[in-house]
């Protein structure tokens, strides 16, 4: 495997803890009482503003330049590229969802759990058929200058949750997280012992 394939592999790990902790927040709304809205908004805020663009376009630009490699990926290139931007689109509206519940408009319990539930699955759907199907034939296929091309393609930003340094907005996502991991690393400046 290439650093950049490994280095996805784990931005998926880590998006994985965070659906969890996404699907984790909505049991409340199972017994009638309201969750941490404020939580919930944050993680949907970090999925839209660093997966859904820097993360996501960057594997486009991978899977654009595995094509004249492996035409026969075509198909399912397209797919992922069009469940790219359905993420997106559905990240955005949950995020505008939450803020109104947190605001206190009213919404059916059951539609905010489902519309969570829906997210939250697809996208662990997404990363696993990524990982399955076409990680590998990256990593089979593009050369070093290939990975660089990709690299240089989309800008670079810090991971704010998952970086050397948690953004002021997310540590209490972090806090969380590391709870859940049980390692005992709460503050951000620990970050690297349980969130890699």
């Amino acid at each position: 495997m290439t650093a950049q394939i490994r280095k996805w592999q784990t931005e998926h790990a880590n998006y994985r803890k965070l659906l969890d902790l996404l699907q984790a927040l909505t049991v409340p709304l199972v017994r009638g009482e309201d969750p941490d809205y404020d939580l919930m908004a944050d993680i949907v805020y970090y999925m839209t503003q660093y997966p859904d663009r820097y993360h996501h376009p960057r594997e486009d630009v991978a899977f654009r330049r595995l094509l004249p490699h492996d035409p026969e990926a075509e198909t399912l290139i397209a797919a992922l590229a069009d469940e790219h931007r359905s993420i997106a689109e559905s990240g955005a509206k949950l995020a505008a969802d939450l803020g109104a519940a947190a605001a206190g408009t009213m919404m059916p319990r059951a539609t905010l759990q489902a519309d969570v539930l829906d997210y939250t699955n697809f996208l662990k759907d997404h990363m696993a058929i990524e990982e399955r199907e076409i990680f590998p034939r990256l990593a089979a296929s593009l050369g070093d200058e290939e990975w660089f091309l990709v690299d240089s393609a989309i800008h670079f930003a810090w991971d704010p949750i998952f970086g050397d340094t948690v953004q002021d907005r997310f540590k209490s996502i972090h806090r969380r997280i590391a709870d859940q991991a049980g390692c005992g690393c709460k503050e951000p400046a620990e970050a690297a012992c349980c969130l890699e």
